[in-house]
């Protein structure tokens, strides 16, 4: 894990836990230049504007910034931190500003539907940055594992 970062504690929760306009914990990041080397590195994502400051500010950008999928993939992380690995059924994002070197990138996750039928939870979703701007913003369709012997969908 990175360093800054912080997580929640427990594991996944049940499908009975969630409740229409319930969060989930928050995950934390600050992010840093090592970051983003890092994520180039991994990604083989090494377009400069995300680590050549002279550059970065020849296209009209204050500095370098961080890659839309670091972001995307911080709440990729909280989603399944929430849901369960193997759970998330679908997700989609767009991406609305930069995240900058020294920004606090925190998860914003809110159940907006559940359906007790298909054991399905919709959820909006979004990284904010310091200012409490979103940086990404999407939704998400879980499946949570049922709790034991719930009579509404599978033991697990």
């Amino acid at each position: 894990m990175a360093e800054g970062t912080t997580a929640p504690d427990k594991g996944p929760v049940f499908f009975e836990d969630l409740e229409v306009g319930g969060k989930a914990p928050v995950r934390t990041l600050t992010l840093t230049r090592t970051d983003l080397v890092r994520y180039a590195g991994a990604s083989r994502d090494f377009n400069p504007l995300h680590h050549d400051d002279e550059r970065a500010r020849a296209a009209g950008m204050k500095s370098v910034f961080g890659h839309g999928m670091f972001s995307a993939g911080l709440l990729a992380t909280a989603l399944t931190d929430l849901v369960g690995v193997g759970n998330l059924r679908g997700y989609k994002v767009r991406f609305t500003t930069q995240a900058w070197p020294g920004d606090a990138l925190s998860t914003d996750i809110t159940v907006t539907g559940k359906d007790e039928a298909t054991g399905t939870v919709q959820l909006d979703c979004q990284v904010v940055n310091t200012d409490g701007k979103a940086v990404v913003a999407g939704s998400a369709v879980a499946t949570p594992v049922r709790a034991r012997g719930n009579a509404g969908g599978p033991a697990s």
